[in-house]
């Protein structure tokens, strides 16, 4: 792992928690960072410093382009959806948009039914892709750029599991939209965001379910991160409620936060030239996939995953076959439509 991405794990801290229902909340906090300044994708598409669009009339499912016109980066977090355009997208990878720059992104659909315009530029649909959805789909991108040097995902697995979780909502979308499950349990979510509220300095979360760890996020700047709280809280709080009828009480013994994050340091990985500014890292580990995106001596962002032996490498034949068939159908489809502060004690 980078001395840097190590570094910046082992000075974590989690002085409290929260529990409501199924999960647990530890927010997380970090010695400042010697971050650059940069808005998060709500905040430049409300000033209208950012404009997001298809990449060309006839639009191409696993890209889009997005035109930085200020002089501040804009970051993009792994897993936030826009919506609008030809159909609703999720990012595939974190990028920091330079300053007065022009990029070309890679995304995954997340609206299987649609391939019309609707408007002709994305807006912020205020949805972070369910946990564990994202934990595949950050699987399946590590694995594409490791050994085919590009950022797609597995976007027919990414399909079907949007489909599978709308069946256990028992919500209905005409066009298989991601975001009409998350409009559906709006009010529901409710009771869970208030229960685990935004605390002053905070960077991140560490969301235990059932007892065990699920994920972890951080930011280097707690502006930023506390714009992104809400919509991180429900990726998991989703997942929670869909299952709530019948939860799996693990048998195991809770594992502590300190054991969860040294697993996280003994990962190992690669680094990449971003798309945008800084390197990305993706890393993986015992029973962990993450990755992480730094810019000089910044961990601006950092995501992991609890995953099963198939999420990671160990299974790395069988995934290497199902990315190499969604590579040949994605390039077909292309250019064409279809509060409690009980503490986990060390």
């Amino acid at each position: 792992m980078d001395a840097v991405i190590e570094s910046c794990i082992s000075t974590i801290q989690y002085p409290n928690s929260f529990m409501h229902g199924r999960m647990e909340v530890l927010p997380l906090f970090s010695p400042p960072m010697r971050s650059m300044e940069y808005l998060t994708l709500d905040e430049a598409l409300a000033s209208n410093q950012i404009i997001i669009t298809e990449v060309s009339e006839g639009g191409s499912v696993p890209q889009l382009k997005v035109v930085n016109k200020g002089k501040i980066p804009v970051l993009l977090i792994d897993g936030e959806e826009i919506a609008g355009a030809k159909q609703n997208r999720v990012l595939n990878t974190t990028i920091l948009v330079p300053a007065l720059s022009e990029l070309t992104i890679p995304v995954s659909c997340t609206e299987h039914g649609r391939w019309s315009y609707d408007s002709p530029f994305f807006y912020d649909s205020n949805v972070m892709m369910d946990y564990k959805i994202r934990k595949k789909k950050m699987a399946s991108v590590s694995f594409s750029l490791k050994h085919s040097a590009s950022r797609r995902s597995d976007q027919s697995e990414i399909w079907s599991e949007i489909a599978d979780m709308s069946s256990k909502a028992k919500v209905s979308s005409p066009t298989g939209a991601m975001k009409d499950v998350y409009e559906s349990y709006s009010q529901k979510m409710k009771e869970h965001i208030d229960a685990f509220p935004l605390q002053p300095g905070q960077q991140g979360i560490l969301v235990y379910m059932d007892n065990q760890p699920a994920g972890m996020e951080l930011l280097s700047r707690p502006e930023a991160y506390a714009r992104i709280h809400e919509k991180l809280i429900r990726s998991y709080v989703l997942e929670a409620l869909i299952d709530d009828d019948a939860p799996k009480k693990s048998t195991q013994s809770p594992e502590r936060p300190r054991d969860f994050l040294q697993r996280v340091r003994t990962c190992s990985g690669d680094g990449y030239p971003a798309v945008g500014l800084g390197t990305e890292y993706r890393l993986e580990g015992k029973n962990l996939v993450g990755s992480a995106l730094l810019n000089g001596d910044a961990v601006v962002h950092l995501a992991f995953f609890s995953s099963d032996d198939q999420t990671t490498s160990d299974s790395a034949t069988m995934a290497g076959f199902r990315t190499r068939r969604a590579y040949r159908s994605a390039r077909a489809q292309d250019t064409q439509g279809n509060s409690r502060d009980d503490i986990i004690v060390d």
